[in-house]
């Protein structure tokens, strides 16, 4: 069975969630329900980060690894890490333009230039684990 596919997915949710996580204390002040307390945004916003680690570092590093061990051989991981990469820079500017839409649409030029510089290194970071993930599991597999 062809694993390649479950990186780029899981890195999509995790971009996803990075997303909202990076606006959480924006979204939970400017929205309709009663302002929470400072100290409730910064746990709320804490945790949100835990979360995210967790999907990036966690499960997707773990994804990557799982597919590294399962695969026949190498040549399929440079569009592995390409995919990952850019799915996750989609999925992150998706998602920043509609929290950032609910926030403040009357800006939109300047949200649009900075949704598309961090999704650009979102997109970047969350390759880079999916390649560690993947020469991790080749290091393993060839016991160097």
């Amino acid at each position: 069975m062809n694993w390649s596919p479950l990186p780029p997915a899981v890195a999509a949710v995790a971009a996803a969630a990075v997303a909202v996580t990076r606006r959480l204390p924006p979204l939970l002040v400017g929205s309709s329900i009663p302002t929470p307390s400072p100290e409730s945004v910064a746990l709320y916003a804490l945790g949100g980060r835990f979360v995210s680690f967790l999907l990036i570092y966690g499960l997707l590093f773990g994804v990557a690894v799982a597919v590294g061990a399962r695969r026949e051989s190498t040549d399929r991981d440079a569009a592995i890490v390409l995919a990952t990469g850019v799915l996750a820079a989609v999925a992150y500017l998706v998602a920043s333009a509609a929290v950032l839409l609910v926030l403040d649409p009357s800006r939109v030029l300047t949200n649009a230039v900075a949704g598309l510089g961090s999704s650009a290194g979102v997109g970047v970071h969350l390759a880079v684990v999916t390649f560690a993930g993947l020469a991790l599991a080749d290091r393993r597999q060839t016991g160097a």
